[in-house]
């Protein structure tokens, strides 16, 4: 009989140890996941600020362009 009762405690011992392990795999899934969106977040800013960058660049250049043309024309 003490046999059985050793073994049940060590069953439901293992059983409390997955749960908890599974709660944080669970917790580890969630931060993973929002720091997934922050990161997508940023790097989505990042690409709005080198789209801005770009154009700008390119206004520049055809500004220079311009200039440039005008001088040769002369």
């Amino acid at each position: 009989m003490g046999t059985l009762l050793i073994v049940a405690v060590g069953i439901f011992y293992n059983n409390w140890r997955t749960a908890t392990c599974s709660s944080r795999i669970g917790d580890i899934k969630h931060l993973i996941k929002a720091e997934a969106r922050i990161t997508e977040a940023n790097l989505r800013r990042l690409e709005e600020k080198m789209e801005k960058v770009e154009n700008l660049l390119l206004t520049r250049l055809a500004d220079h362009d311009a200039r440039l043309g005008r001088l040769e024309s002369r």
